[in-house]
């Protein structure tokens, strides 16, 4: 599902009109990448946490030029899904 049949759905299901559908969902999703993006963990109950996960600097091997690379120490977006999101998907 892309973020228009997402906004078209929610639209349908709520009887509220598609633009302010979209301006809600857009904000929503704007305010969580801000979120994350310092620092913060998003709880959503029966849904999910979104919380920036840390990875250690590391050696690597690069397989195609036979050599030894560093990646940095990073921060990437990590969700784990709530229990009840997980045992509604389990069976799919």
């Amino acid at each position: 599902m892309r973020k228009e049949e997402l906004i078209k759905q929610v639209a349908e299901s709520t009887g509220i009109a598609i633009c302010e559908v979209r301006t809600v969902i857009e904000a929503a999703l704007k305010e969580t990448v801000n979120a994350v993006a310092n620092g913060k963990t998003l709880y959503i109950r029966g849904f999910g946490t979104l919380s920036p996960k840390h990875y250690k600097r590391k050696v690597a091997r690069n397989i195609h030029k036979n050599e030894t690379i560093v990646i940095a120490e990073h921060y990437t977006p990590h969700f784990k899904p709530a229990k009840s999101f997980k045992n509604r998907t389990k069976n799919l």
